[in-house]
C-alpha cells in the first residue's frame, strides 16, 4: 500500500459500536453514544458544557450565534487561519478584521490583534495552529481588558497540555473538529466547548433548530416551539459511535502520532539545521498533539521543489492556509489591520509531511531518506 499522506485509525471498538448504534434503532441525534461520547469530553477538558455538532465549521457558525454578533460589529481574525473562522463571522452580518501571524509558530500574534481594536470591536477568534498553544494568558487579558469574546479553535489541540495546564481553557467558546484529517475523527464530525455557563441554556436551544425541544424531553413544557435563532447541528448517533469509540482509545492515538512525530524529527533535525530549514517548534512546556509535522523552507521557490521532489518518491506532502486577508472572499468581506507579511511568507514557505497513527517504521525511513536526499542549496 502506498503512503497515505492522512489515515484515520480505525478504534478498537469502533466497528462493533457502529453496528450497535444501527441496530439499536435510535440513529438520529443525541443517541446513546453521543451522550457518551460528549460526556468523555467533558472529563477530558473540565468543560462546563460540550455541544457535539456536525463539524467544526458548525461549531463556529454555533459559536457565532451564541455571540450574538452582528451588523456593524468587528472581529478580529489571524489571517492564517482555516475559512471557518471569517465565514462564521460573515454570516452574522459582522466584519472579520484580519492580523498577522506570529512567523514561527503561525499562532495569532497578540501584539498586532490588541492594535486591531477599535469601539466596534465584538471578539476575537484565535487557532492553537499544529496543536502549538497560542499565547492564551495575553489573548484573555486583552479580552477582559476590553470585554471581547473569545472563540478558540483547538481543533488541532484536543487533549494537548501547556505548562500542566489542558489546551482549550482560553475561550468562551472553544472550536473542535472531528473530520477524518484529526486526530479524533468520526469522518467529519465536531463539538462546541463552552466554558462560559452564561452561555449554555441558550446553546441547547440553538443547537436544536432554535426550539426549546431540550425542555421538552426533560418533562418541562408539553411540547416544544421555535423560541430563537439556530440550526439542526446534531450529528447521527452512527457518528456519535465512532467518536465515542475514538475518545475511549485516545491515548492509544496520541501515543503513536507522538511517536511517530518523534522519530520524523530526530530523523530530520540534522538535515534542518545544515539546510536552513526550520522544523515545527512546539515550544518549552508544551505537550503538542502531533497533529502536524511541517517544514518551513526558506522561500517559496523551494517549497515548489521540495513538494515535486517527495512526490517523485512516493511521499505526498502539503502546503496549508492560504491566507484569509489574500482569498477573494476575504477581499470581499473583510479588512485587513497590518502587513500580513508574516501570514503570507508562513504559508508560502510550509510543508506538511505525512502524519497519522497508522505511520510504520518503513514509513517513517521512506519521508526521512526522501526529505533528506533533498538539496536545499541548489
Amino acid at each position: 500500500m502506498s503512503l497515505r499522506f492522512t489515515h484515520p485509525h480505525i478504534a478498537s471498538n469502533e466497528i462493533d459500536a457502529v453496528r450497535r448504534a444501527i441496530e439499536s434503532g435510535h440513529t438520529w441525534g443525541d443517541g446513546p453514544f453521543t451522550l457518551s461520547a460528549a460526556k468523555r469530553l467533558s472529563d477530558m477538558l473540565d468543560a462546563a458544557h460540550v455541544a457535539i455538532v456536525s463539524s467544526g465549521t458548525d461549531a463556529a457558525e454555533l459559536a457565532g450565534i451564541l455571540a450574538d454578533f452582528g451588523p456593524g460589529d468587528e472581529v478580529i481574525v489571524p489571517s492564517y487561519q482555516f475559512p471557518s473562522a471569517g465565514l462564521s463571522v460573515v454570516l452574522r452580518g459582522a466584519t472579520p478584521v484580519f492580523v498577522d501571524v506570529d512567523p514561527r509558530t503561525g499562532n495569532i500574534d497578540v501584539t498586532h490583534a490588541e492594535a486591531a481594536i477599535t469601539p466596534n470591536t465584538r471578539g476575537l477568534t484565535f487557532v492553537n495552529y499544529a496543536g502549538v498553544i497560542a499565547d492564551t494568558s495575553s489573548i484573555r487579558r486583552i479580552a477582559d481588558a476590553n470585554d471581547l469574546i473569545v472563540i478558540e479553535d483547538n481543533c488541532h489541540a484536543l487533549g494537548g497540555d501547556a505548562d500542566g495546564k489542558p489546551i482549550g481553557r482560553c475561550g468562551d467558546f472553544v472550536l473542535h473538529s472531528f473530520h477524518a484529517t484529526k486526530n479524533i475523527s468520526c469522518g467529519e464530525g465536531g463539538a462546541l466547548v463552552i466554558n462560559n455557563p452564561a452561555y449554555i441554556e441558550r446553546a441547547k436551544i440553538v443547537r436544536e433548530k432554535g426550539t426549546d425541544r431540550h425542555r421538552f424531553l426533560r418533562g418541562e413544557v408539553d411540547r416544544y416551539s421555535w423560541v430563537d435563532l439556530g440550526s439542526s447541528y446534531l450529528p447521527s448517533d452512527v457518528q456519535g459511535a465512532m467518536l465515542d469509540a475514538q475518545l475511549a482509545d485516545y491515548d492509544i492515538i496520541h501515543d503513536r502520532r507522538m511517536s511517530a512525530w518523534g522519530s520524523l524529527n530526530d530523523g530530520l533535525t540534522d538535515w534542518a539545521k545544515n539546510s536552513g530549514v526550520e522544523l515545527m517548534d512546539p515550544g518549552p512546556g508544551n505537550n503538542h498533539t502531533a497533529h502536524l509535522f511541517y517544514v518551513l523552507m526558506p522561500d517559496p521557490s523551494r517549497q515548489r521543489a521540495f513538494i515535486d521532489h517527495l512526490a517523485a518518491r512516493g511521499v505526498p506532502s502539503a502546503t496549508h492556509f492560504q491566507p484569509l486577508h489574500s482569498s477573494d472572499a476575504g477581499v470581499r468581506f473583510g479588512r485587513m489591520f497590518d502587513s500580513g507579511q508574516n501570514a503570507m511568507s508562513f504559508s508560502s514557505r510550509i510543508v506538511r509531511l505525512p502524519m497519522h497513527a497508522n505511520l510504520t517504521s518503513i514509513d517513517i525511513e521512506l519521508i526521512v531518506d526522501s526529505v533528506t536526499s533533498f538539496d536545499v542549496a541548489n
